[in-house]
């Protein structure tokens, strides 16, 4: 049975804000693994897709991220989904970008500034 998210009821602040806690760090450790040649891109892609998954499981609507961490999160899963293998893996400057957001997520630096993200 279809139900449309706007006939959802409103999901609480609190299960969305553990959805990023508990997927924000796998998502970041995925891809700094595959920057590195640990993980490979099909993984990478994988762990994107559960995340996407997981998400469309709580029928948020989109919109503004709660917080400069959601943000982050989100520009990184939607980066990860527009690019191909060859684009992640041969251009510096988004190497640079998604190293500074993933670190950003794991606590290991600031908050990398225009990585604005919004939920899908």
């Amino acid at each position: 049975m279809l139900k449309l998210v706007s006939s959802q009821p409103d999901v609480p602040t609190e299960r969305i804000a553990r959805h990023v806690a508990d997927h924000a760090p796998a998502l970041a450790l995925s891809m700094l693994g595959t920057l590195e040649g640990s993980t490979s891109y099909d993984s990478l892609k994988k762990t994107c897709t559960e995340h996407l998954h997981d998400w469309w499981q709580l029928s948020v609507p989109s919109g503004t991220p709660a917080s400069g961490y959601e943000s982050v999160y989100w520009y990184l899963l939607h980066l990860m989904e527009s690019l191909e293998e060859h684009q992640l893996l041969g251009n510096c400057f988004i190497q640079f970008r998604v190293t500074a957001g993933a670190k950003f997520l794991l606590g290991m630096g600031e908050q990398p500034e225009k990585m604005q993200g919004i939920r899908p």
